[in-house]
């Protein structure tokens, strides 16, 4: 058997400080979005289809010695998706986009033995974000860099082998957002290269005494972090709508 510490209750504001930054500057960065544009054009929208990698950080640390002081991680892997974009102004936009990604979930041990055969599952995610670009003005007009910031949120798809029969894990819906830097590069006035990079902080949702998972051989694990941390770059073609 082995035992966590229950976590402690915290105030709404000390638990969920970091959501309160983000929702801060999202306001700011949307408040820039949509003002007004001495240089403004036509508005326009755009369509990307994109394909990336996803870069993963461990879920779970071991919560007892008998563990050999493994972890659970999440592997990195490929992703996909898409994004509708609207150019308020010449230097900025907003934008919906949806990402499909998927990791293979696996034990790393610094001392401990895994079981042979082990296949803890994978893990595969939904991800639908708002963001806010923010574009640099540069001397060359075929390149539209930019600046992002986004909210939203992730739905969860568990496949955890080993479970006992008739159990299941259930998914969850999480807050998440994003921040980055990327690039547009116009090869035509319809057609453009899109290239970008983002961190991801996703809510992992836990309450006290709840961050234990003990999978079907029973070593037990705790949540390293309430917010975990992930990288994406991305790469696409986007295509604009309109004159």
């Amino acid at each position: 058997m082995h035992h966590s510490h229950p976590r402690t209750n915290k105030s709404f504001l000390a638990t969920h400080t970091p959501i309160v930054a983000v929702v801060a500057a999202a306001v700011v960065v949307a408040m820039i979005v949509v003002a007004p544009s001495a240089r403004a054009q036509s508005r326009k929208m755009a369509l990307t289809a994109f394909g990336g990698y996803n870069i993963a950080s461990d879920i779970y640390d071991g919560s007892s010695v008998t563990n050999g002081n493994s972890s659970l991680e999440l592997k990195n892997d490929f992703m996909w998706g898409g994004r509708a974009t609207a150019f308020t102004n010449e230097y900025s936009a907003v934008e919906f986009g949806y990402t499909r990604t998927g990791s293979d979930l696996a034990i790393k041990s610094n001392s401990g033995v895994i079981p042979n055969g082990f296949d803890a599952g994978r893990l595969t995610a939904d991800q639908y974000d708002l963001n806010f670009l923010v574009s640099q003005p540069t001397s060359n007009p075929k390149l539209w860099p930019y600046f992002t910031l986004g909210l939203g949120w992730t739905l969860t798809h568990p496949d955890i082998k080993g479970l006992p029969s008739g159990k299941s894990i259930d998914g969850n819906s999480l807050f998440a957002f994003n921040f980055g830097v990327g690039t547009m590069v116009e090869m035509n006035p319809k057609l453009a290269v899109r290239v970008d990079a983002r961190w991801r902080v996703t809510d992992t949702a836990i309450t006290t005494s709840s961050g234990v998972y003990c999978d079907y051989w029973g070593y037990c694990y705790s949540y390293s972090s309430d917010w975990y941390n992930s990288g994406e770059f991305t790469a696409g073609l986007t295509y604009r709508l309109g004159s």
